[in-house]
C-alpha cells in the first residue's frame, strides 16, 4: 500500500487539494504570527501558567489542525485537473459591502455612537441580509440569530469573562 494511500485510509482525502495547501499554509503562517506575539507576553508573577499559554495553546491547535489539512492534501495525489464552473457568478459587490460593514462596525464602537450589543444586533442583521440578498426568511432567521448573539455575546463577555465592552 502507496504512503498516499495509508494517508487517505486514516485521514481520507481532500476534493479541493490545491485551495487546501493555501489554507494549511495561510493557518501556519496565522499559527506561527501567534506563537511569536506570545512569546512577547512578560513572564507571569503568580499564575504557573501566564497569559502566554492560551495563545500558545491556540497556535498549537492551529498548527496540527492545519497539518490535518495538509495531510488530507497530499493524500489526495495524483491531484485532479482544475474545473472551472460556469454557473457561478462572482460578487464582488456583496463582499464590498461586507468590508463596509464590518469597518462601521468597528467605527460606530470606537467613536462611542453605538454600544456592543446594539452595533452587533445591527451589524450581524444587515450581514445577514447583504449575505442573503434580501431573502425575507433569511433576513427574520438572521435577525433573530443577530439578536441572540449580541445579547448573549454582551453577557458572555460581561458577566462571565469580566470585559468591558463599548457601552
Amino acid at each position: 500500500m502507496s504512503t498516499t494511500a495509508r494517508l487517505a485510509r486514516i485521514f481520507g482525502a481532500s476534493r479541493t487539494p490545491r485551495s487546501d495547501v493555501g489554507l494549511a499554509a495561510g493557518v501556519a503562517l496565522l499559527a506561527g504570527l501567534m506563537w511569536w506575539q506570545a512569546s512577547k507576553i512578560p513572564p507571569p508573577f503568580f499564575d504557573p501558567l501566564g497569559s502566554a499559554a492560551v495563545p500558545r495553546g491556540v497556535a498549537l491547535v492551529l498548527t496540527l489542525l492545519g497539518a490535518v489539512v495538509l495531510l488530507r492534501a497530499i493524500a489526495a495525489r495524483p491531484w485532479p485537473a482544475i474545473v472551472r464552473e460556469r454557473d457561478y457568478r462572482t460578487r464582488p459587490d456583496i463582499a464590498v459591502g461586507i468590508y463596509v460593514l464590518a469597518l462601521a462596525y468597528v467605527g460606530v464602537m470606537a467613536a462611542g455612537v453605538l454600544g456592543f450589543q446594539t452595533a452587533t444586533i445591527l451589524f450581524l442583521a444587515a450581514g445577514t441580509a447583504l449575505l442573503s440578498i434580501f431573502h425575507l426568511r433569511s433576513i427574520v432567521t438572521g435577525l433573530v440569530l443577530a439578536v441572540i448573539l449580541g445579547v448573549g455575546g454582551t453577557l458572555l463577555f460581561t458577566q462571565f469573562f469580566y470585559i468591558d465592552l463599548p457601552r
